[in-house]
């Protein structure tokens, strides 16, 4: 005969495997983060602001009120050079300072987890868990935590942003929203948009408790900074501005390949066959990378089938209808401007896109577990693959700091 307590101990044991798996994905996202500092990536961006930082910790350099010149001709706000400096009177070797930039992720890692348990409703708190621990292991999330680059420090400004935003009906949390919204833009002008589109989101969902004088007064003070190159626009210069301007949906494919762990082809160019093709099992292709990519392509069609089947059962919590009404407005912006999107520029949004995902598969959480894990062995076969080829040649990712070390190595020893 049948024993019903069998049933009610494998429902018990499936819901405590449940209430595990996110704090197991977050440990995994930790380690992602901090494997092979020696791997990352080693070109002009990262070695310019390793050399102009040590330069001006050291005195031999004047404070830099400006960063490095952008795509467009135009000198980035000094924001973006700051922090890097202050590194740079601790950590005098890239190594230590990237180590730095990846201690400093973890830490915004999981202080999404505590925004979420802390500030979102209780009710909510599970979809908002869930999509930080899938942000945890994505591999764009991952990649972008691991450089010498302004946008790798993008998410420890995030973090305050968002959680003065929950904060906001107190004048101290309404001050560190509009403050870290007007900061997000003088590490990435994509900081701008958002900033903008949660505000906007913000007023026409909540128009009545609007908290005007904090996140005034945090954005004006937030704005400080920026002073020196406001003054620097006003003069003249010779940027290279609007050449090159799209008008195309390119922000939302990215932002769904970012959220759904597509985006490697970004890193590694011309190489991504021969990752797909991998990992190699004693000299013969696995293609376990490929079947991961149709896996997760899978999920997507099965995600969008969900969408339509069970729209009207699928309830928009207020932090999740928030977060991704502020993406969307930030991309139809972004897109109205013209702008040409890249991966990195998705990095100003932290995990809410992968929030997003995460509450495509509310009521399917086999399907989420699927998609965490798919997405976490996406991202361990690629630090894998940089870490045995030396980086990517030809491709964003190139010679990785170890590989051009041990080369300089050899010249000096011949």
């Amino acid at each position: 005969m049948h024993d019903a307590r069998e049933d009610g101990n494998d429902v018990a044991r499936t819901s405590s495997a449940l209430r595990y798996a996110p704090w197991l994905l977050l440990a995994a996202g930790t380690c992602l983060r901090l494997a092979w500092p020696l791997d990352m990536e080693w070109k002009f961006d990262e070695k310019w602001m390793f050399l102009v930082a040590q330069r001006v910790a050291s005195g031999a350099e004047p404070w830099p009120w400006l960063g490095m010149i952008s795509g467009v001709g135009l000198r980035n706000p000094g924001l973006s050079v700051w922090p890097f400096v202050l590194l740079a009177h601790v950590f005098h070797d890239p190594v230590a300072m990237v180590q730095a930039v990846q201690i400093a992720n973890v830490i915004a890692l999981w202080g999404f987890v505590a925004w979420v348990i802390r500030t979102w409703p209780r009710a909510d708190r599970s979809d908002g868990l869930w999509g930080v621990a899938l942000f945890a292991v994505s591999p764009l999330a991952v990649l972008f935590a691991r450089k010498l680059w302004a946008q790798d420090l993008l998410v420890v400004l995030v973090l305050p942003w968002l959680w003065g935003h929950r904060r906001r009906a107190h004048f101290a949390g309404a001050v560190l929203w509009g403050g870290f919204g007007a900061l997000l833009g003088q590490l990435h002008m994509s900081g701008f948009f958002a900033a903008f589109a949660l505000a906007a989101v913000t007023l026409a969902q909540d128009r009545k408790r609007f908290p005007w004088r904090g996140a005034l007064l945090g954005s004006v003070l937030g704005t400080l900074p920026m002073l020196p190159w406001l003054f620097y626009l006003a003069a003249p210069h010779d940027a290279t501005a609007s050449a090159g301007r799209t008008f195309s949906p390119h922000f939302f494919s990215e932002a769904l390949r970012h959220a759904w762990g597509l985006g490697l082809e970004y890193p590694l160019g011309k190489n991504y066959r021969a990752f797909l093709n991998g990992p190699e099992w004693g000299g013969v292709a696995t293609h376990l990378h490929a079947t991961t990519r149709y896996a997760l392509l899978a999920l997507l069609l099965l995600a969008g089938v969900l969408l339509v089947r069970d729209r009207k059962r699928l309830r928009l919590s207020e932090p999740v209808r928030m977060y991704v009404a502020t993406v969307i407005l930030a991309g139809v912006l972004l897109t109205a401007a013209g702008v040409k999107i890249f991966a990195h520029y998705l990095i100003v949004f932290g995990p809410l896109l992968h929030i997003g995902a995460a509450w495509l598969f509310k009521r399917q959480r086999a399907a989420m577990i699927a998609l965490c894990c798919l997405q976490l062995l996406f991202s361990t076969g690629f630090l894998v693959y940089i870490h045995e080829r030396g980086g990517a040649l030809d491709a964003d990712y190139g010679k990785s700091y170890r590989r051009q070390s041990a080369a300089e190595r050899q010249l000096d020893a011949h």
